[in-house]
């Protein structure tokens, strides 16, 4: 079993990202788990009305863990409470990549 963490801390790499994710999950079908990691300005792509809602939600009915940074949400006006379904909140993203990579997940950043 693979398993990796998608680090997105800026918006501009979010399409990327989840085009990254969506090759990861045909090509490895059943034999990987992804967390995407989103702080920065990145966690603007979670409000409902984001261009990437259907998308998140896509991936995460095909089992992708989606985890936001409360720091980030704050700083940038989000409220945790707001965003698309199913979004777990940490206080630090990058303590969370941290983590992931001590448990041994793989690190990308697209």
């Amino acid at each position: 079993m693979y398993r990796a963490v998608v680090h997105i801390p800026e918006g501009t790499r979010v399409g990327q990202a989840l085009n990254n994710v969506r090759n990861l999950l045909d090509d490895l079908p059943g034999e990987i788990e992804i967390v995407l990691v989103l702080n920065g300005d990145a966690v603007g792509a979670l409000s409902p009305g984001s261009a990437h809602t259907d998308a998140m939600r896509k991936l995460q009915v095909r089992g992708v863990r989606v985890v936001a940074c409360t720091r980030s949400l704050r700083k940038h006006g989000f409220d945790p409470g707001a965003l698309i379904e199913n979004v777990v909140t940490v206080p630090g993203g990058v303590t969370e990549v941290v983590r992931l990579e001590a448990d041994g997940f793989a690190y990308l950043r697209p």
